[in-house]
C-alpha cells in the first residue's frame, strides 16, 4: 500500500504495508509540488497533480493499487468537546452538531473526533473529545485525484492523528508529558500538543520568510510558536512545557537546540517505534506522518477517517452538488426574471400584446440555445475525462519493462565464457521473468574463483542497464575449490519512457 503525507510544497511517500502490528516500508520518494497544485491543503490542479505523482511512482517502479492519505491545512478547526456517551453514529452525529453550534461552521466541513478521556466529575456520563472540522472540498479533491490516477483510496486522515500514534507508541514519550511535538518544514509548522498520554491539541502554522526580519526566520518561527503552546497551556491549568520532539527537515539540530535553550525547554528528535523496519534507507523523520497513516485506528475510540466520516454523514460523492447549485440559482433567475416580465407586460396589456408574443418567442430562443449549450457542455467534461482515463491507461501499458536482446547480452557480459587457461567462467541454471513487477532473476549463479557474491552484484550495477540489483542467500567462499554459489540475482527493469500525449478536448458552443 502506498502512504501519501500531502503538504502544499512537498508529497513524502511511502510503499509498505502494516500485518501483525508489524509496519514495514519498502520504499520512499519526496514529490516537489509547484505553486500552483495545491493550496492550503486542496488539491487546485488534479491533471497536473496527477501526472506529475504517476510519472514519480513509475519512475521509482512504486506504483500500488491502494493508499491512504494525511495532510495538513490552516482551514482545519480544532475543538476540544465535553459529549454525552453513546454509541456508532449517534456519538458522530452528537461531536458533529455540537461542533457546528459552538463553532459556528456549515455542513460543508466534515467533522472527526478522537476521544481522549473521561470527562470528569463535573460531567458524569460524558468523556472528552479532541474534534477536527475539515473543509469537505480537501477531502473530495482527494477522492477526484486518486480516482484519475487510478488507485483506491483507503483513506484521509489529518496529519497530527497520524503522528500521534507514533509518538504514543514509544513509552518514554509518556513520562515527558506535557509534551509538544513539532513539525518542521520550510513553509510551515505542525504543533501538537499532547496531555496525560493523549493528544490535547493540534496547531497547523503557515510561515514565510517574509514575516521575519532575520535570515534565521525558521528558527525564530520554531521559538515564538513553541512559546504560545506553552503559554496555552498554562492557561489550561498546565505546568508549562519541559519537553519538545521535532520532527521533519531539521538541517540543523545543534542550532535548534541552542536555540530552545532560552525558552528552557529539552529538544529531542522523533524516534523510531520498535515495531517498524525498513526505514534504515531514508530519513524517517521526513516520512514520519506518512508512516503513521499506516497504523490501524482505534475503531473503539475514533473516528478520523474522513472519507469514512463523510459516507457516514451522506457527504461522499458531492462533487456534483456544485453544478445542481447552479442550475437551480439560473432556474431561480431565469424564472425571476420571466415574471418580471409577465407583470409588467399584463399592465400594458392591450397595448404591447405583440411586444409580448415577440418577447416570449426572443425567450424561447435563448432557453433553447441555453439547453443545447448544456448538453454540450456535459458532453465535453465527459469526453475530456475519458480521454484523461485512457491516456492513464495507456501509459501504464507502455511503461511495462519488457525483456529484450539487450538484456540476455548483458546477461551474458558478466557471466563469461572463460580465458584461454582454461578458468571456470560463471554460469546460471535458472532464468525467469515476471511481468508484474519488472524484473529477470538467475539462479544457482556460479562465480568464478577468486570473485565474492558483492564483487558480481556491484560489476553489474557499474553498468547501470538496470534501475536495481539485489541478491539472496550464497554459499562458498571464492577460494579454491570453494566457489561461491549465489541463491537467486534478481535485475529491475528500468520503466519504458512514454511521452505523455494527453490533450483536453475543446469545442465550441451555439451563440
Amino acid at each position: 500500500m502506498l502512504s501519501f503525507d500531502i503538504s502544499d510544497r512537498q508529497i513524502n511517500i511511502v510503499k509498505g504495508d502494516n500485518s501483525a502490528n508489524k509496519i514495514r516500508i519498502e520504499k520512499s520518494l519526496s514529490v516537489a509540488v509547484p505553486e500552483d497544485m495545491i493550496m492550503n491543503g486542496e488539491v487546485i490542479n488534479l491533471s497536473g497533480l496527477s501526472e506529475l505523482l504517476l510519472t514519480n511512482l513509475k519512475a521509482e517502479v512504486m506504483m500500488d493499487k491502494e493508499a491512504v492519505v494525511t495532510f495538513s491545512s490552516s482551514n482545519i478547526v480544532f475543538k476540544e468537546l465535553i459529549v454525552p456517551k453513546a454509541k456508532g453514529n449517534e456519538f458522530l452525529s452528537m461531536v458533529q452538531n455540537q461542533m457546528q453550534q459552538e463553532m459556528g461552521i456549515t455542513d460543508e466541513y466534515s467533522i472527526s473526533y478522537t476521544i481522549v478521556g473521561e470527562a470528569g466529575e463535573d460531567n458524569p456520563g460524558s468523556v472528552k473529545v479532541l474534534a477536527t472540522a475539515c473543509p469537505s472540498s480537501i477531502v473530495e479533491g482527494f477522492r477526484k485525484l486518486f480516482n484519475i490516477m487510478s488507485i483506491s483510496l483507503r483513506s484521509v486522515n489529518i496529519s497530527c492523528n497520524s503522528i500521534s500514534r507514533i509518538v504514543l507508541a514509544d513509552k518514554s514519550n509518556l513520562e515527558k508529558m506535557p509534551l509538544l511535538v513539532c513539525q518542521i518544514d520550510d513553509n510551515f509548522l505542525g504543533l501538537i500538543l499532547f496531555e496525560n498520554g493523549q493528544m490535547a491539541f493540534a496547531r497547523y502554522e503557515p510561515i514565510s520568510e517574509e514575516d521575519y526580519e532575520t535570515d534565521e526566520y525558521l528558527t525564530e518561527a520554531i521559538s515564538e510558536n513553541i512559546f504560545r503552546m506553552e503559554q496555552f497551556n498554562k492557561a489550561r491549568g498546565g505546568p508549562g512545557l519541559d519537553n519538545v520532539v521535532l520532527y521533519g527537515k531539521i538541517d540543523d539540530y545543534i542550532k535548534l537546540v541552542d536555540a530552545l535553550d532560552s525558552l528552557d525547554v529539552k529538544a529531542s528528535v522523533l524516534g523510531v517505534p520498535s515495531q517498524i523496519t525498513g526505514y534504515e534507507n531514508f530519513e524517517f523523520t521526513i516520512f514520519a506522518n506518512a508512516i503513521g497513516a499506516l497504523y490501524k485506528r482505534n475503531k473503539q475510540t475514533e473516528r478520523i477517517n474522513l472519507l469514512e466520516v463523510d459516507t457516514a454523514t451522506g457527504k461522499a460523492g458531492s462533487s456534483s452538488s456544485g453544478t445542481l447549485v447552479t442550475a437551480l440559482v439560473a432556474g431561480v433567475i431565469s424564472a425571476a426574471l420571466i415574471g418580471a416580465v409577465t407583470l409588467v407586460v399584463s399592465l400594458h396589456e392591450g397595448s404591447v400584446r405583440d411586444d409580448i408574443e415577440k418577447t416570449n418567442g426572443e425567450i424561447d430562443k435563448c432557453n433553447a440555445v441555453i439547453a443545447e449549450n448544456q448538453k454540450l457542455h456535459d458532453y465535453l467534461v465527459t469526453v475530456n475525462d475519458y480521454q484523461t482515463q485512457v491516456n492513464v491507461a495507456k501509459n501504464n501499458l507502455y511503461s511495462i519493462p519488457v525483456v529484450k536482446e539487450g538484456i540476455f547480452k548483458e546477461i551474458e557480459n558478466h557471466i563469461g565464457s572463460g580465458d584461454s587457461e582454461g578458468a571456470k567462467a560463471n554460469s546460471y541454471t535458472g532464468f525467469s521473468y515476471s511481468k508484474n513487477d519488472g524484473t529477470v532473476t538467475i539462479t544457482e549463479v556460479e562465480l568464478k574463483e577468486q570473485q565474492t557474491a558483492n564483487d558480481f552484484i556491484q560489476s553489474i550495477k557499474d553498468d547501470d542497464y538496470f534501475a536495481d540489483v539485489t541478491y539472496s542467500g550464497y554459499t562458498g567462499t571464492g577460494e579454491a575449490g570453494s566457489p561461491v554459489v549465489i541463491s537467486s540475482v534478481t535485475m529491475y527493469l528500468k520503466p519504458i519512457e512514454v511521452e505523455d500525449d494527453t490533450q483536453a478536448v475543446s469545442g465550441e458552443v451555439a451563440e
